[in-house]
């Protein structure tokens, strides 16, 4: 239950960005001759639905005062962004994951406080641009989706070991406290399993890139023009990241530059990648106060409907309640394997551990109490708070810290080489 958040255009699944009306409305105005730009497996990707994702992504740059490319670089790397998007929707409705009327109203919620709005002044400045609201809220609800599955799929290949979290500790413990980066990035991507000729290619790319910039060429678009990753729509900008967070590759690199500095190409075994330090800023250590709980887990699943997960978990809280045991009916019922074989307890947890409709959830239950039913993207839950305890940052909670540090570290080299799988894997028609 880690978070992890990413980024598309204007609307991230954990931090959302607000909405520009102009670029949704003149998109609503456009009726296009519509017709296949792309066949992804046996889905046809419109022009259409590509015009209104280029809409967007130019608004976005104007909106950061990044001068675009030619409109066929732009639509090349929105249609490849498209591509990939549409890969993992299939991904996510193969394994039955579906997003949530709450976790969807909450999207909405905080993308209208971004506008300072409420969700029905929101709506309403939509309808009278002409752009439908069903469709901000299909947006959300991709993105939301996009993000859940990535979480699972990504974060089931990562492994950490007491060695790793050790050695990490050893070499790093004030890196967790200290400094947040906010960087530029550009990547040149090698395929999996590259050959001499293709990693030389790339590394010759790569070089001409930095003599470029070093030349003065602006970094957000070259990055839009050239790079092979997720910020390239952005400029290359990412959101702030804690240090020890950030690929050792990066973090190796950053403490020795100056802000504004570029670096030269660095290599890892997903291509070459050249970053421009954009701001830093220091963060203290914190007292925490951690919660004990345990929790029964109800998924939908193929056999298993929204309407019937949400029913059987409701049930098991009523048996709860007339006085059967809340770790027998974990251990018999419980989805969320890896607690229920201890009676759905989950340990000694800080905040920020879990994702936040269940990290709600835990905030609002008291000590001893069970909370109503809830839903995440995991599925529908309910738990019992069975202790509280104010902790210092010691041993115990620093090797969890340094856990997740790692784990995000991972997170986007892993990304990387799973959404090269997932693509490589699908058939792909360009039209």
């Amino acid at each position: 239950m880690i978070k992890k958040s990413i980024n598309w255009i204007f609307i991230s699944c954990t931090v959302f960005s607000a909405l520009s009306f102009s670029a949704l409305s003149a998109q609503a105005a456009r009726q296009p001759l519509d017709h296949v730009v792309a066949v992804v497996n046996e889905e046809a990707l419109m022009e259409s639905e590509l015009d209104s994702k280029l809409g967007s992504v130019y608004q976005n740059l104007r909106q950061r005062n990044i001068t675009p490319p030619t409109r066929e670089v732009l639509r090349k790397q929105v249609l490849d962004r498209l591509i990939l998007d549409t890969i993992q929707m299939q991904k996510a409705e193969e394994s039955g994951m579906r997003v949530s009327d709450t976790e969807l109203n909450k999207a909405l919620s905080n993308v209208a406080q971004q506008n300072k709005m409420t969700v029905q002044q929101f709506q309403q400045v939509l309808e009278r641009q002409g752009i439908p609201f069903s469709s901000v809220r299909d947006q959300i609800s991709r993105e939301l989706l996009i993000s859940q599955l990535r979480q699972r799929r990504v974060g089931e290949r990562i492994r950490i070991s007491e060695q790793e979290v050790d050695s990490f500790l050893a070499q790093e413990k004030t890196e967790l406290s200290s400094t947040d980066y906010k960087l530029q990035q550009i990547t040149v991507a090698i395929p999996e399993k590259a050959t001499p000729e293709q990693v030389a290619l790339a590394d010759k790319s790569a070089q001409d890139i930095y003599q470029q910039l070093i030349q003065g060429e602006d970094f957000s678009q070259l990055a839009i023009r050239l790079s092979d990753d997720e910020y390239a729509l952005q400029g290359g900008e990412t959101d702030w990241r804690r240090g020890s967070e950030l690929p050792i590759l990066f973090a190796d690199q950053l403490p020795a530059m100056d802000i504004n500095e570029i670096s030269l190409p660095l290599r890892s075994p997903s291509g070459f990648h050249i970053i421009r330090l954009l701001e830093k800023r220091g963060g203290p250590s914190k007292l925490v106060t951690e919660t004990l709980a345990r929790h029964i887990l109800i998924a939908p699943t193929a056999l298993r409907t929204e309407a019937q997960a949400r029913t059987l978990v409701n049930k098991l809280r009523q048996r709860i309640q007339k006085g059967e045991d809340f770790a027998e009916l974990a251990l018999t019922y419980s989805d969320d394997k890896a607690s229920a074989s201890d009676g759905g307890n989950l340990g000694w947890a800080k905040p920020g551990k879990y994702v936040p409709q269940f990290e709600a959830a835990i905030k609002n239950t008291r000590v001893d109490s069970m909370s109503p039913a809830f839903r995440s993207q995991f599925g529908w839950h309910i738990l019992r708070v069975e202790g509280r305890r104010s902790q210092d940052i010691g041993d115990q909670v620093l090797k969890e810290q340094a856990r997740q540090q790692l784990f995000k570290r991972k997170f986007d080299t892993e990304l990387d080489n799973w959404l090269r799988e997932q693509k490589a894997a699908a058939y792909i028609e360009i039209r």
